[in-house]
């Protein structure tokens, strides 16, 4: 039994873990989980990226505990007995079921200690790496299980006397072998994270040895992932299909798990089926969940049944990452650039310059430009005008600002923006003005517009609404379909062998029009790369950059 004395505190001598200290080591263990879950479940893409590896967790060992914290003056079986069995019917998704033979592991291991010393804890942590690897049909590696094998074998390796040792052996192995796990798994690195169950059980023996050698939780909690990364790993696989993570448990007399796993296994992956001969916990991502649940009556009654949309949650979970990538701090640069409309001034402030409104027919004053260039931190700055008519005022106000304010005389916006892509924040003023001079030489600038009145310009006889198509600014073609003069001026351009023509398309233009661009355009120029992108333009149905 474990130690008290009259007044119920634990009396266990040092670096001996009693039943009482188990138990608030394991609900340290929660607390510091809850406070990890969100950035967990925002690392979670294997096997389905669905954002709830660390919920799951969460509700798998809040199960756990619920059962472990009712017991009085405990001994450590008996507080490992709880868990395993408060994880079994708690246990949710993937991970939740992994961790919940991770907890029935260390009970097995720790099943004959009413307390125990920190080399016999160890094995405890042995036996719940080996429980998890039997569980699993198709383990692989760089997941929770590696996470698992490399801090059991740490644990029983070093030989620990005490606790400090067992908890920094531990701890220092789960974490590094986090941090190898995207080079072990090749989804991981793709999408720029850790794996998120394996984080998960890094952070609760965080918080279990820590708390068992009397320390708090560390004040850093999980990193989160990279934004720009994780949202190119999600346009990728945004049209991934992953069909319903279906859970439930059956409740029968003389069930066998192996025979129950041969059957379930016939309807879908990321199977797990776990339990005893009364109650056995099934885990799986099938297209059929309806199926599922037929074959599995035939063993017993069914509780807590569920079956969710992976593709839902995928969607959901991709959602947040695209809100989160424009949304993103981006450092600001000492570039003051001038744009209209929603789209193309938010590829400037992406790109880290300050946009000054401002364009065709709303030219902005010498004063505006002014303003934002005095605002800016630092001793220089480079203003990008990105319309002819702007090119004055910008010089007017580099001549009024006391730093040293160099002008690019952009005369459109795809040659701003090649500019700006140019900069080199560590590179001085000189070195940074010559080279986003010549980035901007490089562009070549399409605008279609349309006349607002009848007019003879370059030998052109231009009648009212009809389309104009500009060359670097100058007048070179008309006729009265938009999409027919793109491509009658690419075709023009062909001698240049463009690689690349990024189209800006303006806030008046029909959703179908563009469709049609774009199809046209692949067909007819099968070599070159086609981005198209809301503009927000008002005056030009197309803004186009051609590289």
């Amino acid at each position: 039994m474990a130690s008290f004395d009259e007044n119920g505190a634990d009396t266990a001598p040092p670096d001996v873990v009693s039943g009482t200290a188990f138990q608030r080591g394991m609900a340290a263990s929660l607390e510091w989980l809850e406070a990890n879950s969100a950035r967990i479940d925002r690392l979670n893409v294997f096997p389905v990226p669905d954002g709830d590896t660390g919920t799951n967790m969460v509700l798998t060992l809040r199960s756990a505990m619920k059962q472990a914290s009712e017991l009085e003056s405990p001994t450590v079986a008996e507080v490992g007995r709880a868990l395993a069995r408060g994880s079994l019917l708690g246990a949710r998704g993937n991970s939740g079921v992994i961790l919940s033979q991770i907890l029935r592991g260390m009970s097995e291991g720790l099943a004959k200690f009413a307390q125990c010393k920190p080399a016999e804890f160890a094995r405890g942590i042995e036996q719940a790496s080996r429980a998890a690897d039997e569980s699993v049909t198709n383990p692989v590696e760089g997941t929770i299980l590696t996470v698992a094998r490399d801090a059991a074998k740490a644990a029983v390796s070093n030989a620990a006397d005490t606790l400090e040792d067992l908890g920094t052996t531990v701890v220092d192995a789960a974490r590094t072998s986090v941090q190898r796990t995207p080079e072990q798994l090749a989804v991981l690195k793709e999408a720029g994270v850790v794996d998120a169950g394996g984080q998960g059980l890094l952070v609760i023996y965080e918080g279990l040895l820590r708390n068992l050698r009397g320390l708090p939780p560390p004040e850093v909690i999980t990193e989160d992932r990279g934004v720009e990364t994780f949202f190119d790993f999600a346009a990728a696989h945004g049209a991934d299909e992953h069909g319903y993570c279906t859970e439930f448990v059956i409740l029968g007399t003389d069930m066998d798990p192996d025979t129950v796993r041969e059957t379930m296994g016939e309807y879908g992956g990321s199977l797990l089926v776990v339990g005893d001969p009364t109650l056995i916990r099934v885990h799986l991502h099938t297209e059929t969940p309806g199926d599922v649940l037929n074959a599995a009556l035939a063993y017993g009654p069914l509780d807590a049944v569920k079956a969710e949309n992976m593709d839902m949650q995928q969607a959901e979970s991709f959602a947040a990452a695209a809100t989160e990538a424009s949304t993103a701090t981006v450092a600001q640069v000492p570039v003051v650039a001038t744009a209209t409309g929603a789209g193309l001034t938010q590829i400037f402030e992406s790109l880290g310059a300050t946009v000054v409104e401002g364009g065709a027919s709303m030219n902005p004053s010498a004063g505006d430009i002014l303003e934002a260039v005095e605002a800016l931190e630092g001793d220089w700055a480079v203003v990008l005008p990105n319309n002819k008519n702007i090119v004055m005022a910008a010089r007017q106000a580099a001549e009024q600002s006391g730093k040293d304010v160099r002008v690019i005389e952009t005369r459109t916006v795809p040659a701003g923006v090649a500019a700006l892509v140019g900069f080199n924040p560590t590179a001085p003023a000189d070195l940074n003005e010559r080279t986003m001079q010549a980035a901007a030489g490089d562009i070549t600038t399409l605008e279609i517009t349309q006349a607002v009145r009848d007019a003879n310009i370059n030998g052109l006889e231009i009648a009212q609404g009809n389309y104009l198509g500009l060359q670097d600014d100058e007048l070179v073609i008309t006729g009265q379909d938009p999409n027919d003069l793109v491509k009658r001026m690419l075709e023009g351009l062909a001698d240049d062998e463009p690689e690349l023509v990024t189209v800006y398309f303006g806030s008046q233009v029909a959703s179908e029009t563009i469709e049609q661009l774009s199809e046209d355009l692949e067909a007819s120029f099968p070599d070159l790369e086609v981005e198209v992108i809301s503009g927000g333009q008002e005056l030009y149905d197309y803004v186009i950059s051609v590289e």
